[in-house]
């Protein structure tokens, strides 16, 4: 199990189920157990009533925190805040970037080598390995800059590669990508990685 709102929950329901069958068993009171030598004091009765709820109401909240996964790119119940929307492009470009490293990082290892140049960093997978180019400009990578990425790959012996642009791609990168085994992403097909990461997730839980 991958997502940890489910493994917390998990583990106050079995908590909760716990503290019910005790109070069940054990509470003053009972209507399960003839004995009374073995019956909790009042004390000990409400405090595992009060475990019981607890737990339900823990577990409550973090099975509705898995649903909506919460991340860190400002969604609440699958909306983004409406304050990102009233940031300067330059802004929504550093945010852009920062998403993206962290979606990077979730498949692997994001560092810099002295392999490459350093503008560009490495993604270390358990799968693969691939030479990663985070473009920071406000216009569009085009063919010379993906070209350029490839030369990186053949000398260091990279099998694949990633360039993240907010600005996007000229036609021209995108089809040299596409012959060279360059992944392209901009902020319409990181939305779609992020959105099939998530979907991936729940099925692995």
């Amino acid at each position: 199990m991958k997502n940890k709102w489910l493994l917390i929950s998990s583990v106050s329901t079995a908590l909760g189920i716990i503290a019910g069958s005790v109070y069940l068993l054990f509470a003053e009171h009972s209507l399960l157990l003839s004995n009374n030598s073995w019956v909790l004091s009042a004390f000990w009765s409400a405090f595992v009533l009060w475990t019981f709820v607890l737990m339900f109401i823990v577990a409550l909240i973090f099975n509705v925190m898995a649903f909506f996964e919460l991340d860190d790119q400002r969604k609440f119940f699958g909306l983004r805040a409406p304050l990102s929307e009233m940031l300067t492009p330059k802004d929504r470009q550093q945010e852009f970037i920062k998403n993206a490293e962290h979606f990077l990082q979730q498949q692997g290892k994001l560092f810099h080598s002295s392999r490459v140049s350093s503008e560009f960093k490495c993604l270390q997978s358990s799968q693969d390995e691939k030479l990663v180019y985070l473009h920071r400009n406000d216009k569009s990578v085009d063919i010379t800059q993906i070209r350029a990425l490839f030369q990186q790959m053949l000398s260091a012996d990279f099998k694949s590669g990633v360039v993240v642009s907010y600005a996007g791609f000229t036609s021209q990168a995108w089809i040299f990508a596409k012959e060279a085994n360059i992944e392209l992403l901009d902020a319409k097909g990181l939305k779609k990685q992020q959105k099939q990461h998530r979907t991936q997730q729940f099925a692995l839980v």
